[in-house]
């Protein structure tokens, strides 16, 4: 028989070992982080849900969605669109980016995976030095060679982050041009959607991966310096993103105008108009990035950095970037500061009698030409005109410019009297687009009357349209109820609009409430 007092050996550790907290959702290892090519954050939603085996759209609005709620303060809200979580399609590379909608998803997404990586699946760690607007394609990007290789060797199908980014339209491996319209229906996709997969079109379902495309700049007219431009900017964005997790301290928003003005004040000694061009970037672009009122796009970044053949992430990071550009600009061809002045051509003074007594006929012609048209019966350039009679041709300028907006007006005129005729009234910026102007400032500022009519019998329309409408939606509703009513039912809101030509007119506050009215005549309640 066993002994019944049992004792407990000392060797033996009786305590229950603590459980680490686990994740609502697989911890799912993002690909490629620490490389040109990693994983985008919106690809990374993509797998996890074909790892969950569910679709992109259940996984968004049962999982993420609660979590992203809690930023917008509306926990009881529920919804069965997807674009009511993520935006609408054509903003949904923003997920990927430098704002909000990054960060909440990245915050939802951390917390249902306990993973701590995906901040760089981003472009957050840049979002001080990185405009919102232009940083991205609007839709789905990809490179077909890379999908076809990656299947072929049996690796993993995911979207890298790079081939979001707008300043990307070749594959920095391949050399082809990224694709953005699917082969089999010809239709372009969203970053990401609810039938979103890797590799495969979110629209019918189709493999988007070949290995057959052509590689770009085929063409004889793109030279082979434009080629290696854009891949040496593609590979030093690559470079960036590849860094991203190396990056102690993120650059600040003041960084990129203390580098420039640090660099036009010692290169340039202050001059701005020397900078921008050696630089050939526009002086007032130049001076506003200088003085921090405005971050350039990526584009101009890329731009700026090869002109300073300097790579984009030691202009954001590097502490010895001043030395650095001034030895590139001192090995550099040499940058003329001040151009010479024009020299014009010598005019005798016979030959100025003659042409005085012909620029004095000339501002009595009719029509009046343009001064161009008389340098070039001359033989001179405007210029040198310009240069030796100054007063005679600012006469003969004004005296063109007078004729030539007196004959616009005379040809604006009857347009605008065409159209107080026309049968529904056009709006008065229909008017502009018809004449080619971009706004209507010019027809308001010479024909103020006439664009004032126009635009209140256009707003007069409206209302009368707005009126009618109505009418017939009204009765359109009553002849429903009433027909309703007839045949012993209620004339409730879902069996009327099912009666009616447009369904969604029911959607309007007045249509709902004239339906409630006609129903307390009909006796109910």
């Amino acid at each position: 028989m066993l002994p019944r007092n049992l004792k407990l050996n000392p060797s033996w550790d009786v305590q229950k070992t603590p459980i680490p907290p686990r994740s609502r959702l697989y911890h799912l290892e993002p690909i490629g982080i620490g490389t040109p090519y990693v994983e985008s954050l919106t690809g990374y939603v993509a797998r996890l849900a074909q790892q969950h085996c569910v679709t992109t759209r259940r996984l968004i609005l049962n999982e993420i969605a609660p979590y992203l709620r809690l930023y917008k303060n509306s926990s009881d809200y529920q919804t069965d669109n997807i674009s009511h979580v993520l935006g609408i399609k054509t903003r949904r590379a923003a997920l990927n980016g430098t704002g909000l909608m990054a960060t909440n998803l990245l915050s939802a997404l951390s917390t249902l995976t306990q993973m701590d990586k995906l901040h760089f699946l981003t472009l957050l760690t840049w979002e001080k030095v990185f405009p919102n607007r232009g940083l991205f394609h609007h839709q789905h990007t990809w490179c077909p060679k890379c999908y076809q290789e990656w299947h072929d060797n049996n690796k993993c199908i995911y979207e890298p982050l790079i081939w979001s980014i707008n300043a990307v339209v070749i594959c920095p491996i391949h050399h082809n041009c990224l694709a953005y319209q699917c082969p089999n229906c010809h239709q372009s996709m969203s970053v990401i959607s609810g039938n979103s997969i890797p590799g495969y079109c979110s629209q019918c379902g189709h493999w988007l991966g070949n290995d057959k495309i052509k590689k770009v700049y085929t063409s004889p007219l793109s030279s082979e310096f434009e080629r290696n431009r854009l891949l040496a900017s593609i590979n030093s964005l690559g470079e960036l993103i590849a860094q991203s997790p190396s990056i102690n301290s993120p650059p600040a928003r003041n960084r990129i105008s203390n580098v420039l003005s640090a660099y036009v004040a010692e290169v340039f000694g202050g001059n701005i108009a020397a900078a921008s061009r050696f630089l050939k970037i526009e002086k007032a672009t130049l001076s506003s990035w200088c003085k921090g009122k405005a971050i350039p796009g990526l584009n101009h970044l890329l731009l700026l950095t090869q002109n300073l053949d300097i790579s984009l992430i030691d202009f954001l990071t590097s502490d010895k970037l001043l030395a650095d550009l001034k030895n590139n600009f001192s090995s550099s061809e040499p940058v003329v500061l001040k151009h010479p002045r024009k020299s014009y051509k010598k005019i005798s003074s016979g030959r100025k009698q003659v042409l005085n007594i012909v620029l004095q006929e000339v501002i009595n012609e009719e029509p009046p030409p343009s001064l161009e048209d008389v340098a070039l019966r001359l033989k001179y350039r405007p210029l040198v005109l310009q240069y030796h009679f100054s007063e005679l041709c600012q006469k003969i300028k004004v005296r063109h410019a007078d004729y030539k907006k007196a004959h616009q007006q005379q040809k604006i005129q009857p347009v605008l009297e065409v159209a107080l005729k026309e049968y529904p009234p056009p709006s008065l910026l229909e008017i502009t687009r018809r004449l080619g102007y971009k706004n209507n400032s010019y027809l308001y500022r010479y024909f103020p009357e006439l664009s004032y009519s126009i635009s209140k019998r256009y707003q007069e329309h409206l209302i009368a349209s707005g009126h009618e409408k109505r009418r017939r939606i009204r009765q359109e509703i009553f002849e429903a109820a009433q027909l309703l009513h007839s045949q012993g039912y209620k004339p409730t809101q879902s069996r009327v609009v099912k009666l009616l030509k447009k369904p969604g007119v029911i959607l309007n506050s007045y249509a709902r409430s004239y339906l409630r009215e006609v129903q307390i005549n009909l006796g109910y309640e």
